[in-house]
């Protein structure tokens, strides 16, 4: 399917269901008016704030925006509504010690809809969605939108069976508000250069989440893009509370197995252990995955990250890469201070070292309910190779409507 077929459709399906309305639900006007007047609006107003400090010479680069994002979502009129979320940068800095330019690589396009969906409710607490629509704890497909469809089906206790399909993903990340198809459409998933020339332009994915009991979560799921890469996939989630002292405790614990399809890569088994304790204001996080070596397609491109306690440089997909992340978190009642580390070893060419080390400083303070700013320093080194270190600082200031 290419770009924007999806969203025909979607204007198509809309301008039938209102034909339909004025023949067969003819005393459903006025419901439909209400359900576009009666809505739920939300939004956010902020600035972004980057700059980068690297060892190789005359590459320092730094940026800042202003952007605005704002949601519209309708009432439910016959179990069915739509939804639209529109995002815009402005920039406001932007400094680099080269010709490069760090806003446009970052900010790929200054308008776009993240959202835009159709919505249709059945049973209590089931739905089916088609358009551009936010992952959130949907599915294991990166990024965190998709342009596709799926059904959520949440009629049997304890039990939740997701099924759908996407032809391309985009992301709205701590720093980015990306467009679908970003990056000379790469991440279309018909784009040649990325998936192979016979690889088939769309994933298929299928998820079961089952909680037999408070302590413990199942999530098996399988994805298939037909001649690139299927996967079967398993996440276990366990937690647990000693509550002569207070103490909560468990484990997030994910196997995956990868079938390549694709010409030059080799199957590959991934496997990763994210423990965890909390007590009282204070939460430790560990991460451990491993990946395999050779050829081995240890992350296709639309899967989520394995590791994600600290934000630089991910290790993951790399050919026999082992990473270790950690993570501490002191929260007070509007201030929260955090500290990570990750190092990684891998093989891999000599321009990319064969492991780093990443530290991660980070600061939250809510200043109201609605208004908050958030801070985060890294510092980034790579062994066997020079030039790549790096500092970095961000910072993102928000307010909420």
């Amino acid at each position: 399917m290419k770009k924007g077929k999806i969203l025909v459709g979607m204007v198509v399906f809309l301008a039938f269901v209102l034909m339909s309305s004025s023949f067969v639900f003819a005393d459903g006007i006025d419901d439909i008016k209400d359900a576009f007047c009666e809505c739920q609006f939300s939004g956010e107003i902020g600035s972004y704030f980057e700059y980068k400090d690297n060892e190789a010479s005359d590459t320092n680069a730094g940026w800042a925006n202003a952007y605005l994002t704002f949601k519209y979502e309708t009432s439910e009129w016959n179990d069915l509504k739509f939804g639209v979320r529109f995002f815009a940068h402005g920039q406001l800095y932007n400094e680099t010690q080269n010709s490069s330019d760090p806003f446009g690589a970052d900010v790929e396009t200054e308008f776009t809809l993240p959202e835009i969906y159709f919505n249709y409710g059945f049973g209590e607490a089931s739905n089916f969605r088609i358009g551009h629509w936010a992952h959130g704890k949907v599915s294991h497909v990166d990024d965190s939108h998709s342009e596709g469809l799926y059904v959520q089906y949440k009629e049997i206790e304890k039990l939740e069976l997701v099924a759908g399909l996407m032809n391309r993903f985009a992301e709205i990340d701590y720093d980015d508000g990306e467009n679908f198809g970003r990056t000379n459409d790469a991440q279309d998933l018909d784009s040649e250069t990325t998936y192979g020339s016979d690889s088939k332009p769309h994933l298929y994915f299928f998820e079961a989440k089952y909680a037999p009991i408070d302590l413990v979560a199942v999530n098996p799921f399988f994805m298939i893009q037909k001649d690139y890469a299927s996967v079967f996939g398993l996440e276990t989630k366990i937690k647990s509370e000693w509550e002569k002292y207070e103490v909560k405790y468990g484990a997030n614990i994910l196997y995956e197995n990868i079938n390549a399809e694709i010409s030059g890569s080799g199957d590959a088994n991934v496997f990763a252990i994210k423990p965890f304790v909390e007590k009282g204001p204070v939460k430790v996080d560990f991460c451990y995955s491993k990946f395999d070596d050779g050829s081995a397609l240890n992350k296709p491109a639309w899967l989520r990250d394995v590791g994600n306690l600290v934000d630089q440089d991910a290790a993951d997909g790399r050919a026999d890469a082992e990473v270790f992340e950690t993570r501490v978190k002191y929260s007070f009642e509007k201030l929260w201070l955090s500290y990570a580390f990750a190092t990684a070893t891998y093989d891999t060419s000599a321009s990319v070292g064969d492991g780093y080390k990443d530290h991660e400083l980070q600061a939250g303070y809510k200043i109201t309910k609605d208004l908050d700013v958030n801070v985060r320093y890294f510092i980034v080194k790579f062994d066997n190779i020079s030039n790549k270190d790096y500092n970095k600082a961000e910072t993102r200031l928000r307010f909420k409507f």
